[in-house]
């Protein structure tokens, strides 16, 4: 019974982390979200969390919720004990991590309004947190208007937690700041610590700051500039 539990435990929060939604649909039917027949599946699997998690917090008086991890190190170790369990299954352990939470798989090729529009649908499922993200490169600093339609766009599809990823590289040597190849253009020093959104947060230099997942993960996102400059539709 309620009455029985400890006073010092009402009211503390129990928190059910997810990620890899899209390597568990692929497991499940072969195909992930980015389908009408991924999805549906998708929100059948998110209502059962949320449904558990209602039915946890009446019963025991504590705050259960469902938080769309971003899963720093989990989404690298997590993929490293299931390889060594299962093997290399195509289109679901091939790489070094498991995708974010509900988020569309980084290589999939999209508009940021399609990507929205994708995860947009899932988003509501989370009581704990979650974020929805878009990729573009660096020469969006050029469009700020492109960049306010993104931004409106995922207001309107009530998106909780929006962000966009700009690729952001600053020459130790000479202070210059844009996306940097090998060197940096004006003085050719090589001493460069490469910015990213990686998880949600800013960090160091991703490439030495993160495990080898994650570093993956970064490098192998697409840019989601198609349509940028055009309406959502």
């Amino acid at each position: 019974m309620n009455s029985l539990l400890p006073l010092k435990n009402i009211g503390k929060p129990r928190v059910f982390k997810q990620l890899g939604l899209a390597e568990t649909l692929q497991i499940l039917i072969g195909e992930d979200h980015t389908t009408e027949r991924g999805m549906l599946l998708a929100k059948r699997i998110e209502s059962l969390f949320r449904d558990r998690c209602k039915e946890f917090k009446n019963k025991y008086s504590l705050n259960f919720g469902v938080y769309f991890s971003p899963a720093e190190n989990l989404c690298y170790t997590a993929m490293l004990k299931f390889r060594e369990k299962y093997g290399e299954i195509p289109n679901v352990s091939e790489n070094l991590y498991f995708t974010n939470s509900i988020h569309v798989p980084v290589w999939k090729e999209m508009s940021p309004f399609e990507k929205i529009d994708i995860e947009s649908q899932l988003t509501g499922y989370s009581s704990a947190g979650c974020i929805t993200y878009t990729d573009f490169d660096a020469s969006v600093q050029y469009n700020i208007p492109a960049v306010e339609t993104v931004v409106k766009y995922a207001m309107e599809k009530d998106i909780p937690y929006f962000a966009i990823n700009v690729p952001n590289d600053h020459c130790e040597h000479c202070g210059y700041t844009d996306l940097i190849n090998d060197e940096c253009p004006v003085c050719g020093g090589i001493d460069i610590t490469r910015l990213r959104r990686v998880t949600g947060y800013l960090t160091g230099s991703y490439t030495t700051a993160f495990n080898p997942g994650k570093i993956q993960e970064t490098n192998m996102r697409v840019k989601h500039m198609k349509n940028l400059k055009g309406n959502p539709s």
